[in-house]
């Protein structure tokens, strides 16, 4: 009699911690609804993915690694990366297709080559549809592109010859996201020239309530509110 009360002690204490594990669970699965987010990077040095490992750490988001299965290392790969960036070449990649149903929020982190996204992103991204989901993009690269958007008019030709260079860049990847179906948000960068782990990290981080911000607006809404602009427009 005595060891089945203790069984039936410990069977009660089990059920009990199992049950107030299970409900934070429960309730963050109620909180985050269809509001999943989905951290896409390519790294061909690993800044790249640093910046990724940060924000998901951070966002609490889940990460998809593309890989390019051409040989980018050493000083022929980085030159292959810069040529066939410039001439917006597809590349072999794993996976080429991704299932993105289970998510609201897409965050593509991709290294700058010549001024532009990275091949293997540009491809997956071809490859993919983004329908329905709100899209963020962050840039990693050796320069801080944001830098030009300060200049003016009344800037120096050079600054503004690669203010309006960057704009259309920028624009290029808002088309790649729209014409397959995403909701374009923003454009964040991470500047990791000669820059410590530790720095590309905190750079990262700072971008986060940012993010969590733009997140907070449903797909639903922004268009609730573009239709509603539309319509205004439409009436004067």
């Amino acid at each position: 009699m005595k060891i089945l009360r203790m069984n039936y002690v410990q069977t009660l204490i089990i059920t009990v911690i199992a049950t107030l594990l299970l409900v934070p669970n429960i309730c963050c699965s109620e909180e985050t609804g269809t509001s999943k987010t989905l951290i896409i990077v390519y790294s061909r040095t690993g800044k790249s993915m640093l910046a990724a490992q940060t924000l998901k750490a951070q966002l609490n988001a889940d990460l998809l690694e593309i890989k390019d299965l051409e040989d980018r290392s050493g000083t022929l790969g980085y030159i292959g990366a810069g040529y066939d960036a410039f001439f917006d070449r597809h590349t072999a990649i794993a996976p080429q297709k991704a299932d993105l149903s289970p998510y609201s929020n897409i965050i593509i982190i991709s290294p700058i080559w010549n001024w532009k996204l990275s091949t293997p992103i540009h491809t997956f991204i071809d490859n993919n549809r983004f329908d329905g989901k709100q899209v963020i993009m962050v840039t990693t690269g050796n320069n801080d592109i944001r830098k030009y958007e300060l200049y003016d008019d009344s800037a120096p030709f050079l600054k503004r010859f690669f203010r309006d260079y960057i704009r259309g860049k920028s624009q290029s990847v808002r088309s790649y996201v729209t014409a397959n179906g995403g909701y374009f948000i923003k454009h964040y960068h991470v500047e990791t020239l000669e820059t410590p782990d530790k720095e590309i990290i905190t750079r990262t981080a700072k971008h986060v309530e940012n993010i969590k911000n733009d997140f907070s607006v449903t797909t639903a809404q922004r268009e609730q509110e573009d239709s509603r602009l539309i319509q205004i427009a439409g009436n004067k």
